[in-house]
């Protein structure tokens, strides 16, 4: 079939779609606005496409339906592309359709990296049309997205989608928190039903599958497995799959630990690997492309000391990393640690750790000054526990000058004045509803 035929049935198609179910995530409308062009990025499985559908609904409710387009360039009935399907993508769309062409005409490409060439058609259609908002998704095995940033050359501005908050989790079984009406939530008899939830979404993670799924670790055994494969082992050519396996495993191993290579190069050295430590670091840069792993940097003014310091590992979801990894499901209080750094990364903070004589998990900085100290334990019940947790905390509020500090547990509350200090220890689960 001739490529513009191919391009009007699947643009008459969309234009009648019902959208599926969709679970309400959080977004920021003010990237809708400007001339830049939007790239949604994330990890496989995280939901941009259904980001783009609920980016689309709400356009409806304001716009001209006309003035909205979407197309999936894996839409099989395109194959093979010939290179030229962007291009006729504009035309065809007038063609078909009656945009007001004085208004914004938002232009929703899925999986652009299909197409050839996409990085200069995308400049020169947004040069040519100003009123066009080009919104981009791009697969984490074929376009990651700091190759997006260099081939828009600054014409563009993301937005990651990560797996479910635990907000959104509530949200998509259409249980809605409001910190302001329930301010007593964590006293009332709703606590029980979000206490239960928070227990099934420290389970199975935030995938938004799992949700529907009848075997949810199943599941998630399978994303990572094609992760592995497709978005790493493919993509990077990597001939040593052991290697590069065993070193995965090691690092998701230590979650919520200080990691440095030097260390994981001697453990696998034990497995009889044969290795240069730079084919670690690349391994390591890899699932950080991806966004299966992030590290976390100490806080140092000095920049040598940062680069030397060993990182804080954490993972795109704490639900794949129980299926993937039993050992990691003994130790609970690495489970709430991954997810309040996804918390925080979500709010787009910039995150370190502290570490002295003592510890801090999180410190927050802004503008390049620390404004915060957040310290993460399952339970204060053991007095060595909470005397660590304490002293570490301190340790940083003192170092920074902070006045506050926080400490997330799994259910505890407390509040401790120490000097000049104050410590609130607050349950990560209602944490996560009023951040």
């Amino acid at each position: 079939m001739d490529p513009k035929e191919k391009l009007k049935q699947i643009l008459t198609e969309w234009h009648e779609f019902q959208v599926p179910l969709i679970y309400p995530r959080v977004f920021n409308t003010a990237l809708l606005k400007g001339d830049e062009i939007l790239s949604i990025v994330g990890a496989r499985r995280t939901g941009k496409t259904f980001l783009c559908y609920q980016i689309i609904e709400a356009l409806k409710k304001t716009h001209l339906a006309d003035n909205i387009i979407y197309i999936n360039l894996e839409d099989e009935r395109l194959a093979p592309l010939r290179g030229d399907e962007l291009s006729l993508l504009w035309e065809v769309y007038l063609e078909l359709f009656n945009p007001n062409l004085n208004k914004k005409v938002y232009l929703f490409i899925d999986e652009i990296q299909n197409a050839a060439n996409w990085s200069k058609w995308a400049r020169r259609i947004t040069e040519q049309n100003k009123n066009i908002k080009l919104i981009i998704t791009g697969s984490s095995s074929k376009l990651l997205s700091r190759e997006i940033a260099t081939e828009l050359r600054g014409r563009t501005l993301t937005f990651s989608v990560y797996p479910l908050s635990f907000r959104e989790y509530l949200a998509a079984q259409n249980i809605h928190y409001d910190p302001e009406i329930n301010s007593k939530i964590r006293y009332g008899k709703n606590r029980i039903v979000l206490k239960k939830q928070f227990n099934a979404y420290l389970k199975t993670g935030g995938f938004p599958a799992t949700l529907t799924s009848g075997d949810p670790l199943a599941l998630l055994k399978e994303y990572y497995q094609v992760m592995f494969y497709r978005d790493l082992i493919e993509r990077y050519k990597i001939k040593n799959i052991k290697l590069f396996e065993d070193y995965l495993t090691l690092i998701i191993d230590q979650t919520a630990l200080l990691f440095s290579i030097s260390s994981t190069a001697k453990k696998l050295g034990d497995f009889r690997h044969s290795f240069s430590k730079n084919t670690l670091s690349n391994f390591s840069r890899y699932a950080q492309e991806i966004s299966l792993i992030f590290e976390v940097k100490k806080f140092a003014y000095k920049i040598k000391e940062q680069l030397r310091s060993p990182k804080k590992i954490y993972v795109v979801d704490h639900g794949l990393v129980k299926a993937v990894r039993f050992s990691f499901s003994q130790d609970h209080g690495r489970w709430l640690e991954n997810v309040a750094y996804l918390a925080l990364v979500r709010q787009g903070q910039d995150i370190y750790y502290h570490k002295e004589s003592k510890e801090c998990d999180f410190l927050i900085a802004k503008n390049h000054k620390i404004v915060q100290a957040i310290q993460i334990t399952k339970s204060l019940a053991d007095p060595k526990t909470q005397k660590r947790e304490l002293a570490g905390l301190l340790e940083a509020l003192e170092k920074h000058n902070l006045a506050e500090g926080t400490i997330l547990t799994e259910d505890e509350a407390a509040v401790w004045k120490i000097g000049k200090k104050t410590i609130k220890a607050v349950p990560l689960w209602y944490w996560l509803l009023i951040v």
